[in-house]
């Protein structure tokens, strides 16, 4: 647990280890039921993209490989 004071502004800091741990601009204050508070990070939209998995970098000549060896099978089963 860690405490932070609350300025006269209303304002508080979001301790360095959660901001490095949330990597967010943005957080929302839910109130809960017994007066306490909960905090979460809301994700940024665009860190998002491509959190689904990454496709590894295809080979350029990929196409061309498949056609000669499916060509190839096919001249195999002719003979």
């Amino acid at each position: 647990m860690v405490k932070t004071q609350i300025s006269s502004k209303g304002q508080t800091t979001i301790p360095a280890k959660y901001r490095a741990r949330w990597k967010s601009v943005e957080v929302v204050w839910e109130d809960l039921p017994d007066g306490s508070a909960l905090v979460r990070p809301v994700p940024d939209i665009m860190s998002l993209f491509g959190s689904a998995g990454s496709t590894p970098a295809r080979d350029p000549l990929e196409k061309s490989k498949a056609r000669s060896a499916w060509a190839g099978q096919s001249e195999r089963g002719k003979a």
